[in-house]
Parts: C-alpha cells; structure tokens; sequence
C-alpha cells in the first residue's frame, strides 16, 4: 500500500471517528433529558396516630404516593392523645425536616393557627384533612360535611327511639371542628322534633375509658334514657362498651359517628343501631393528589375544600358492595 493510500485511509478513520463522536453526543443527550422525576416527600400529621379513622387515612395517602411514584409519605402524630399540647410537637418536627408539603389534621380549630402558620411562613404548603382551623390559611381542606353527618345521626337516633323519648349526646371536647359540626347539626335537628327531650351533650376528652363512666352514669341517672349518639370512633367505643356491661344493648339505642372495626361488630351484634362513616380512604388520596397538584405549580382551580362523602350504615346494609369503602380497615 502506498504511502498516499495510507494517509487517505487514517484521514477517513479520524473521520468517521469525529462522526461517530458527534452521533454518540447527539444520542446522549436525551439521555441527559429523561432523568429521574424529581422526588417530593409530604408528612401526613394525625390527629391521633392510633386512631382506626386516621390509620385508614394514612392507607389512603400512602397508596396514592406509591401509585405516583415521586411521592413518600411520613405519618407520623401522636399515639397517645387528640388535643393541641400532644400534636403541635409533631408538627413542629415535621417543619423542621422541611417537606415539600404537609398534611394535618388540626386538633383545635383555633389553638393550631399559628403553628399551621409557621409551617406557612417557613414555605411549606399546607393541607388540611379531616379537620380545619378557622383562619384559611391551609391552601385547602379535605373533608366530611360533619354538619350534615349530624343531622342525619339524629333522624336514624329517632327512628331508633320510635319518634321520641330522652336522647343524649357524647363528644370529644368543645373547639374540634369536625365534632363541634356534629353537635350542631345533631341539635338543629332534635329541635324539629317535639317528642324527643334532649340531655346535652358531655364531654369524654377523647377517652375511651371516660366515655364509658359518663355512659353509665347516664344509664344510672336517667333509666327512661332511650338512645345516645356518641359522636367519633373513641366515644362510640367507650359508650357501646358501657351499654354491654349494663345488660341494655339493644333497649338503648346507639347512634355513632365512624366505623372502627369494633364499631362495625357492635352494628351486626345488634348492641349499635346505625353508624355515620366517613371515607377515611379518600380523604388520604384526594389530599396527597392536592398536595402534589400544589408542589408542581398546578395551583390554579383548587378550591378551598372538597367533601368526600359519607354513609348511614345499618345491620341492613353493612354487607352491600356500595358500603363497603366506608369501613375503617387500620
């Protein structure tokens, strides 16, 4: 071979080589381009972490981060207590780590506001679920409409009762916003019954072991008592217990909000008459689905709050399909 032909030949080679390397520059770009989706991480704050409501929410959220793929989710809350002094050092650790967003469910509607705020300030959005504060400053809630949920305890307590008779009421404690709607629609509605003479509502503080001495001395105190609505998963919990071991299940009929696993088993024993559930579930996914529209810049159209619906259930239909995503399964 020439030495002219040789040159010709290492010319094309650095050639075809310059070629190849620009080829190789073009394809690796999009490589560059399709990199991982950035990952974000919310914290999702319970009012009570060993709640059945709050676990179901949390399977909720956690399901619907796995489904986007980009998304994780810390729970976290205390186990102990539903109340300010036992959920605002979680939420000041859950700011502290600096998440993309944070969902909670505030304990007090008041006593939360300026921890929420500070959340806020430190450029962390805000979603609230299950309950609210009554400052909006949350981008959005999530939620039940307890308002209505109370009035419909009340017309499946009467119907219970046989239209009228002394009723009464056992909550978590005054300034919730979620159980202080209960209350209110439950009474806007015994008021359109003449029949039905109400006792008041007392207070358990979100013990179980309290709801079941304020059950019994209500037992003691007033033996014409015919029916009770006990208005979260806790109370209901507490007053079904107290009915049992005084040997009137079924004579004093029960009414309560959520649908706890026991409180499910208490329904087909006969011991509870008609549950008001919510949709725990949902209200994890829709807020996980908010909180990434947010972080994303997909800001615009989300409203200040959306319902998620719930259901009278009944020995009648606690076994039909429709009912089913309303049980609590922690």
């Amino acid at each position: 071979m020439s030495r002219r032909l040789l040159a010709v030949v290492a010319a094309l080679a650095v050639a075809m080589g310059v070629v190849g390397s620009t080829a190789s520059g073009r394809n690796a770009a999009p490589a560059a381009n399709h990199s991982a989706k950035k990952t974000y991480k919310f914290v999702l704050v319970a009012g009570i972490a060993s709640d059945a409501f709050y676990l179901t929410m949390n399977k909720g959220a956690q399901a619907t981060a796995k489904k986007m793929g980009n998304v994780s989710i810390q729970f976290t809350g205390s186990p102990q207590a539903f109340s300010p002094p036992t959920q605002i050092p979680f939420l000041n650790a859950a700011i502290a780590k600096k998440p993309d967003a944070i969902l909670i469910a505030p304990t007090d509607k008041t006593a939360l506001i300026g921890p929420i705020q500070r959340a806020i300030s430190a450029g962390i959005p805000v979603v609230t679920v299950d309950t609210f504060i009554t400052k909006p400053i949350a981008f959005t809630n999530v939620s039940t409409d307890n308002l209505a949920g109370g009035h419909a305890a009340a017309k499946a307590l009467i119907k219970a009762i046989g239209g009228s008779g002394e009723v009464a009421g056992i909550s978590v404690n005054p300034g919730i916003s979620t159980t202080d709607q209960r209350q209110q629609g439950f009474e806007a509605e015994l008021k359109l019954h003449s029949g039905v003479k109400y006792l008041g509502t007392q207070y358990c503080n979100d013990d179980q072991t309290k709801a079941t001495n304020i059950m019994t001395a209500l037992l003691n105190a007033h033996p014409n008592l015919k029916g009770v609505f006990a208005m979260n998963v806790v109370s209901g919990n507490g007053v079904t217990a107290a009915v049992k071991a005084g040997g009137k299940s079924g004579q004093v009929k029960l009414v309560e909000f959520d649908a706890g696993p026991p409180q499910v088993q208490a329904l087909k024993a006969g011991t509870i008459d008609a549950l008001v559930a919510q949709y725990p579930y949902g209200i994890g996914q829709l807020g996980v689905q908010l909180a990434y529209k947010y972080v994303t810049g997909k800001k615009a159209g989300i409203k200040k709050h959306y319902g998620t619906g719930s259901a009278v259930i009944t020995r009648a239909n606690v076994n039909s399909p429709t009912i089913k995503r309303f049980l609590y399964t922690p």
